[in-house]
């Protein structure tokens, strides 16, 4: 159920985005106000507000699921009252706010006989302030914004919305709102651009957005030890028993590496206010071409590193160690296997 309601989070998001900025370059564009034999202007009028109207539906099943998933616990408050969440609380912030701005656009324009023209106008140009707003809320909290595809997407988006503001411009005379919204037809494609390059796309942007334990994430250490450590990338699922706090964390990943084609890590334990005390933990390694598969039990838990003692089918033994990092159903890490067995060590917080 929480995989389910977690894609339809994340699916929602993203056609929202798309409905939105649809919706923001046709409103940049003025093509509301174009006519044709063809094609009425009361036509066009109407496209512009039900694509408006669309959006605000994609986004109330976007909140709705959020607030169901129980993966990360966010209350009916923080979808309205920006900044208040624990889970990335600047970021989901900025979301809160495109709705509350999308919310005040809807209904002035509900009430827009009973308000001014320049009332109505003031709150109809500041919603335009939810896209950008909107687009950075998904870069920054998306547990998946650095898939291609979904860059692919926003990168259409932004190239939408900058096209619409430089067709826009040539229509205007020259003066100060033309020349602001030439700024702004550069300045937010290169913003996002800083933004993805020094923020999402680097490693460990899941602690910098403010992810909490022990769905955040630790930085995976970058100075080299003797072996060669091996990247994995994967997804995580945590189980949790209904009426307690015990909990299992599930991690299944691969590798590109020569020698190693897969892995599982399964931590088991109870959920506190540092992340988890353990009470087990497995770990199973299967190599490439057929060799035998390692396993082993977990003897330590230290923050994001965790050793394992692992051994095949003919006997032998091996020391695991592993940086891992869980970006909320994203998982991460490095691995490094040495001979010998580790000293067993007891349980620690994650």
């Amino acid at each position: 159920m929480n995989h389910a309601l977690w894609y339809t989070t994340r699916a929602t998001g993203v056609v929202a985005l798309i409905l939105l900025t649809i919706t923001v370059a046709l409103g940049i564009a003025g093509v509301s106000r174009l006519e044709s034999p063809k094609w009425p202007r009361l036509v066009t009028a109407l496209l512009h507000k039900n694509i408006a109207l669309l959006v605000t539906v994609f986004i109330a099943i976007h909140i709705a699921t959020t607030l169901l998933d129980s993966f990360v616990k966010i209350s009916p408050v923080a979808a309205i009252v920006p900044f208040s969440a624990s889970y990335r609380p600047f970021w989901l912030g900025l979301g809160t706010i495109a709705f509350d701005l999308i919310l005040a656009l809807i209904t002035t324009s509900l009430l827009r006989s009973r308000l001014s023209y320049r009332a109505w106008r003031a709150v109809h140009v500041m919603a335009y302030a939810s896209w950008p707003i909107a687009l950075w809320h998904g870069l920054g909290t998306g547990t998946d914004a650095r898939l291609p595809w979904l860059l692919a997407i926003d990168g259409l988006c932004v190239l939408a919305v900058a096209s619409a503001l430089a067709w826009r411009a040539r229509l205007m005379p020259p003066g100060r709102l033309r020349g602001a919204a030439l700024t702004a037809t550069v300045a937010v494609p290169i913003a996002t651009a800083i933004f993805l390059i020094a923020g999402p796309l680097r490693t460990g942007w899941a602690v910098r957005a403010g992810t909490p334990p022990p769905v955040g994430a630790h930085n995976i250490p970058t100075t080299s030890t003797p072996g060669r450590w091996i990247t994995f990338t994967g997804h995580a699922v945590i189980t949790r028993t209904p009426g307690s706090d015990h909990e299992v964390i599930t991690v299944r990943a691969s590798t590109t590496a020569s020698e190693v084609r897969d892995l599982t890590i399964v931590l088991a334990g109870t959920r506190d206010d540092g992340g988890i005390e353990m009470s087990a933990g497995s770990v199973r390694v299967v190599p490439v071409g057929g060799a035998p598969v390692w396993t082993g039990q977990v003897t330590s838990l230290n923050g994001s590193q965790v050793t394992a003692a692992l051994r095949h089918s003919g006997g032998v033994t091996e020391q695991a160690r592993l940086r891992l990092v869980i970006d909320g159903r994203n998982a991460s890490g490095r691995l490094l296997l040495t001979a010998g067995r580790p000293a067993q060590g007891g349980t620690a917080n994650d």
